[in-house]
């Protein structure tokens, strides 16, 4: 006979130090995103005013999907809006990849200087090649759009520290998600490299705010 009763023993317990880790990934990914939440809600509040300054990008020392070097100065003197994704991901990335290429067409459509940043929070992966291939598969017009890759450490640093977008787990293909979790925002930055707004890239009209936002950054240069 076979019973479908769970197990009467319990799992092992986790080590004090892996509970106290992730404890403190769930405190962080928690305030970013009450912060994320908190910057939504003023960048949609915002049509007659300045936009807000809701931080600055951080170093920046990585590589594109052509295998060139991707620093802050790359895109300094540009309006660019970031995202944080990884090719292998399921769920969420496919959509918000097409979000970004719908942002890219209404920019392009509205003669916008916009320019799109991807960035993958499975480096190990994703190789340039493998951006590459993922820029093709979306349709993506690389002269406006880069894909960049970088060493792990440096990935999860710039978008929990700078972006405040948070990461979280590593790459297992028997986990849901592929194991890995983050925020699905696009992130707005000014010629100056500081952040001014957050989008939901699932809400249409957050986009087509993004767009009429970083149109207001491009006239006031």
């Amino acid at each position: 006979m076979i019973h479908d009763d769970p197990p009467t023993t319990l799992p092992p317990r986790e080590p004090p130090k892996n509970r106290s880790a992730r404890a403190s990934r769930c405190r962080n990914a928690s305030r970013w995103t009450a912060f994320i939440l908190w910057a939504l809600s003023a960048t949609g509040c915002h049509k007659d005013t300045a936009l807000p300054v809701l931080g600055e990008v951080p170093k920046l020392t990585m590589t594109d999907q052509s295998g060139k070097v991707f620093t802050n100065d790359t895109l300094r003197g540009k309006v660019w809006a970031a995202a944080f994704v990884f090719t292998r991901c399921p769920s969420a990335c496919p959509r918000v990849t097409k979000a970004m290429r719908g942002v890219q067409k209404d920019a392009a459509a509205r003669g916008v200087a916009l320019h799109l940043v991807s960035f993958s929070v499975d480096p190990d992966n994703d190789t340039p090649a493998v951006l590459r291939a993922y820029a093709t598969e979306y349709q993506a017009d690389l002269k406006t759009w880069s894909f960049v890759t970088g060493d792990v450490d440096g990935v999860r640093k710039a978008a929990e520290q700078g972006f405040k977008i948070a990461v979280d787990g590593n790459a297992d293909p028997q986990k849901p998600s592929f194991g890995i979790t983050h925020g699905t925002e696009l992130v707005l930055v000014d010629q100056n490299q500081k952040i001014r707004g957050y989008y939901a890239s699932a809400d249409p009209e957050s986009l087509t705010s993004l767009v009429d936002d970083a149109a207001r950054l491009d006239d006031a240069g």
